[in-house]
């Protein structure tokens, strides 16, 4: 039986915007990844499948307990872990009642939940958690274990269908680890939108939402991937039919047209010597010019068709997520020094402690490197020793390339209210034309180079940033990317790995993305 099901939903915004249009599913005990590009309407989704929103058509079904965990949930840092379950007040209540003190209040605050206390042990014991860690607040916690809080009160709820938005979103390595044995470990059904691809490859059927609706795919995502890669291909082959074709009725209507127009011209030539009275002239004038209009309008009509398919056949071909571009030269000989750290220690002025202490390393050639460690382990703090933004408090840091590029998720360095073409101009002191060629390159093609900074989506401030940084005439022999994939879709993750598969320097990552870093050829770690 469903848990959840969605019959005929559509929603369009007051400003009379369309987001969903016609969409119909069920989810039952499975577990469902749901993709789609950023902005395409997956929250808008979730409200609607939470009750939250109400759809301008269609209904949803919903025959499960469902819970609910957002993207964001730092409103409990400030509460302890019994605040943050919900459980702080019955607790207490029971806590007194053991006391037997004459009062009535706890017995109307616990109400018939006399089981909470076990319910909470019982989760507890099944994430691993103490009862002596109800009294912690959740800010002092660990991410990994906030991210069990969060599930710990999931699982309160004796809820049998999860809807979880980006579960992994900003979380360290360990902590997502938490989040696939949580995943693992559920018995029910589960909803879950995500860019983290160790995440999805976890479930098992994918969702995917496009401007034409739902689309479902069996299996994980690296089964996901390759029915994708197999539509792409017989799109592709279907196109390069319709092309044909098309070319080939286009030839023929040509090719019937003149003959028909050289018989027409025989026989206008030829009437003087037939000696024909006026009105049989006229007869075989009017029989041809009909002939001539209908040839032109069957071959209207095939040509009509023609087009259409291979209009039909262009709209089918899924967008190309493979970025080829020939980069200035950015290698960096075997035996150069990258960069060399010896007995730094760094710690901020007013902290009691170190960040980062007596680190010693050094790196050579074209390294592709991470940064791990978990949230607040210093990887940032180490990035900027590294580049010289800040100083150590003891050793020494030498760069060895001259020119560096350190790109955040937030691209501080674009001019946010500038256009792409004005920023771009700030680092390549060439033609317009050129420059427009270059962004071509970086899928950045015509009225989209006019678009300002504010306006693009992560992936593609993310794509441009790259743009800009490497069209210089010596762009960087060192890129740093701090959390490149952060809050990107799947299509813009899979363009960014093939932009740097095109870069020849040394790459320098932080990022909790482990198939991020498998497909750019990171092979080396600093794990802090």
């Amino acid at each position: 039986m469903p848990a959840l099901k969605a019959k005929n939903v559509s929603f369009t915004t007051d400003s009379e915007v369309r987001i969903l249009s016609g969409i119909s599913i069920h989810f039952g005990n499975e577990k469902t990844g749901l993709v789609g590009r950023n902005g395409i309407g997956k929250t808008t989704l979730l409200r609607i499948l939470l009750g939250e929103l109400q759809p301008t058509s269609g209904k949803v079904e919903r025959d499960a307990l469902v819970a609910y965990l957002p993207q964001d949930f730092h409103f409990i840092m400030q509460q302890t872990v019994a605040e943050a379950l919900g459980v702080a007040e019955k607790l207490a209540a029971l806590h007194n009642l053991k006391k037997k003190e004459k009062d009535d209040a706890p017995l109307i605050i616990i109400g018939t939940d006399w089981g909470v206390e076990e319910r909470v042990r019982k989760v507890f014991k099944q994430l691993h958690f103490s009862l002596a860690d109800l009294s912690r607040n959740v800010g002092s916690l660990s991410g990994g274990e906030r991210t069990k809080v969060i599930f710990a009160k999931l699982l309160l709820t004796d809820a049998n269908f999860l809807i979880l938005d980006e579960p992994t979103n900003n979380l360290d390595s360990i902590s997502r680890e938490a989040v696939y044995d949580f995943i693992r470990s559920f018995r029910g059904g589960m909803l879950i939108v995500s860019h983290d691809r160790a995440l999805l490859n976890i479930m098992e059927r994918i969702v995917e939402l496009t401007e034409k609706g739902l689309i479902l795919y069996g299996g994980n995502y690296e089964t996901y991937v390759t029915q994708k890669n197999f539509e792409r291909a017989a799109a592709k082959r279907k196109l390069v039919s319709a092309e044909e074709t098309f070319k080939k009725i286009e030839q023929q209507a040509e090719t019937v047209q003149k003959r028909q127009e050289r018989r027409n011209e025989y026989g206008k030539k030829r009437i003087p010597n037939l000696g024909l009275a006026r009105i049989e002239v006229g007869k075989m004038k009017d029989t041809s010019q009909k002939t001539t209009s209908h040839l032109r309008q069957v071959h209207r009509e095939r040509v009509s068709k023609a087009l259409g398919n291979l209009e039909e056949a262009q709209a089918r071909i899924l967008p190309e997520n493979q970025i080829v571009v020939n980069l200035k030269p950015t290698e960096v000989p075997n035996g150069k020094l990258v960069f060399k750290f010896e007995k730094v220690s760094f710690g901020y002025s007013g902290g009691d402690t170190e960040v980062l202490k007596n680190l010693s390393f050094n790196f050579y050639g074209p390294i592709r490197l991470s940064v791990q460690g978990a949230n607040g382990s210093g990887k940032t703090t180490l990035v900027k020793l590294m580049l010289g933004e800040l100083q150590p408090i003891s050793g020494e840091v030498t760069l060895g390339v001259e020119h560096c590029a350190y790109l955040d998720q937030s691209v501080f360095l674009l001019d946010r209210e500038a256009t792409l073409l004005s920023n771009i101009k700030r680092f390549s002191d060439v033609d317009e034309t050129i420059v427009r060629k270059w962004l071509g390159l970086f899928l950045f093609r015509q009225d989209e180079v006019m678009k300002k900074v504010k306006d693009l989506s992560g992936g593609e401030k993310m794509r441009a940033a790259l743009a800009c940084v490497l069209s210089g005439k010596t762009p960087p022999q060192l890129l740093v990317l701090d959390e490149p994939t952060n809050n990107l879709d799947l299509n813009s993750i899979e363009q960014i790995e093939s932009i740097l598969l095109n870069y020849k320097g040394a790459l320098v990552v932080i990022s909790h993305d482990t198939e991020f870093l498998k497909n750019v050829g990171v092979g080396e770690a600093i794990s802090l």
